[in-house]
């Protein structure tokens, strides 16, 4: 009882409460020190403690140290204040004195001036806070990329069932740079919005405006989450669709790949007629995947939509007539067989070779290695000459047309022309080459020398060397290549019948020429 009185005498005592309050804080501020020391050290004897220092490697495990004793003083320090502070506040004077110090404080910041340099100091903390911090979070994130970057085929490996990589080492480490970068960049915003809320919340005539902006910004995400959750059953049946095309056109193209490579047949279905065919039907079925799809995108219902629709609709219903045209003709070339990638080709005035056949368009490199893209539309109206059609059988006929005299014997002409197809590399010997006679013109006779070849790919080479053989075999044979035009008056002249087929002991008389009435 008298234990009880001496405290609250003690405590009544104003001077005695300053003195209380004054040892707590000097005890805290003296003994501190010493006591995050000893608590500093007790926590290095920790295996624990020793065992995280050992995993991160830390370069200097002493800043640690330092950095918890600095902590663990600074906290010592606060409680000491505190508790002084507590002490003061039960004596109630001093809690009266403290109650009026307040307000008047409270009434000096609310002087203009004041406000105005506290809200710029408090504005300068903020930035300066925001700063370190932003500081310390790049300085983070760039030693934990750092880290990932040396676990790289130590700790981060690729990981495989059986014999098929799921991913590797680089695609895991890739996914967690990525993911270390992407939570970067959502920290950084999440403390560039606290900032601003902050910044705005200082000064009396925008804290409205942040209040109306968080409302707005909270309402919106409340009705984004509410639409969401309406919108998940669409979205399902949206994704059903989704993965039905997908693993859908997967299964068909494997289909249509194993019919190509030869693995799977189908009568009357040619190989060739994969490709273009898995084409036509991958389209059928995106096509089919939209027009399932549409009701249920996101604000299909809405007259905006609906617009857009109809007017992209329109655009392609009066500007596809030749689109839909060329892709009717390519399909009707696809399965006709009109030509295949990498025949020799004429179409209208085109010669080359077929190097893509599309849907839309087809695509020749010319001898002159000009590339031309002709449309299909194009193509299907003109008349197609292929090259190639029977190259493997050696079918392919070459041929060359000369004019000669009647004065040359036609069984000669035939003999040189077929000995200079004989000649030419690429003319096939079996079946042999043969000459038609294919005109009996006024002045001459026009010969045709037909060859055989199975390289349709080089018959501008061998036309020039046939050419060249023709002109060798006939000089040879002493035949002049030339197409003669008579004019002449006949009086017993020769005929131009050849050698051996001419009278013989006829003599044909002179041919006289009467000028100014005097025979010469």
């Amino acid at each position: 009882m008298e234990r009880m009185d001496f405290s609250s005498v003690t405590f009544d005592s104003l001077w005695a409460t300053l003195a209380a309050a004054l040892a707590v804080v000097l005890f805290g501020f003296l003994f501190a020190g010493r006591i995050a020391g000893f608590a500093a050290g007790l926590l290095k004897r920790v295996p624990l403690i020793r065992l995280a220092v050992g995993r991160l490697k830390l370069n200097d495990p002493s800043a640690l140290t330092r950095g918890v004793t600095y902590a663990a003083r600074l906290a010592l320090i606060l409680a000491a204040c505190a508790a002084g502070l507590q002490i003061l506040a039960g004596h109630p004077v001093i809690a009266r004195s403290i109650g009026e110090g307040w307000f008047a404080l409270r009434g000096l910041l609310q002087m203009p001036a004041v406000e105005l340099f506290v809200n710029v100091a408090l504005i300068a903390f903020e930035t300066l806070l925001l700063l370190r911090i932003s500081a310390w979070l790049k300085t983070g994130f760039q030693a934990l990329e750092v880290r990932i970057r040396r676990e790289k085929d130590r700790r981060l490996k690729g990981f495989s069932i059986q014999k098929v990589q799921v991913f590797t080492a680089s695609q895991l480490t890739g996914f967690l740079l990525g993911l270390s970068r992407y939570a970067r960049y959502t920290l950084n915003a999440l403390l560039a919005f606290v900032y601003l809320t902050g910044l705005f919340s200082i000064f009396p005539g925008t804290r409205g405006t942040v209040q109306s902006a968080l409302g707005s910004l909270f309402l919106s995400i409340e009705h984004a989450w509410s639409g969401f959750l309406g919108y998940i059953p669409s979205l399902f049946i949206l994704m059903l669709v989704i993965l039905s095309t997908r693993y859908g056109l997967k299964l068909i193209g494997f289909l249509f790949g194993e019919v190509e490579k030869g693995t799977i047949t189908l009568s009357g279905f040619k190989a060739e007629w994969s490709t273009p065919t898995y084409q036509l039907v991958r389209f059928l079925v995106i096509a089919l995947a939209l027009v399932l799809s549409f009701p249920y995108l996101p604000g299909s219902s809405s007259p905006a939509f609906q617009g857009i629709s109809v007017f992209i609709g329109l655009l392609f219903s009066l500007g596809s007539t030749s689109v839909v045209a060329n892709v009717v003709s390519g399909v009707v070339m696809t399965y006709t067989g009109a030509f295949r990638v990498g025949d020799r080709v004429k179409i209208s005035d085109t010669v080359g070779d077929v190097i893509e056949k599309g849907l839309l368009v087809t695509r020749i490199l010319t001898i002159k290695n000009e590339e031309i893209t002709i449309p299909n539309g194009m193509v299907m109206g003109s008349h197609i000459i292929n090259y190639s059609g029977v190259s493997h059988a050696g079918r392919l006929i070459l041929h060359a047309t000369i004019t000669l005299g009647y004065d040359i014997s036609w069984r000669l002409v035939h003999e040189t022309l077929i000995n200079a197809a004989g000649r030419t590399e690429g003319i096939l010997q079996d079946p042999k080459p043969f000459v038609l006679q294919t005109g009996l013109d006024d002045y001459y006779v026009r010969y045709e020398i037909n060859a055989y070849t199975d390289c349709p790919l080089q018959m501008a080479l061998t036309y020039s060397m046939l050419y060249q053989n023709i002109q060798d075999c006939c000089a040879e044979a002493g035949i002049e290549i030339l197409s003669p035009h008579y004019a002449s008056l006949r009086d017993g002249n020769a005929s131009t019948l050849p050698p051996g087929h001419q009278e013989t002991g006829v003599e044909a008389p002179q041919f006289r020429v009467h000028v100014d009435g005097n025979a010469k």
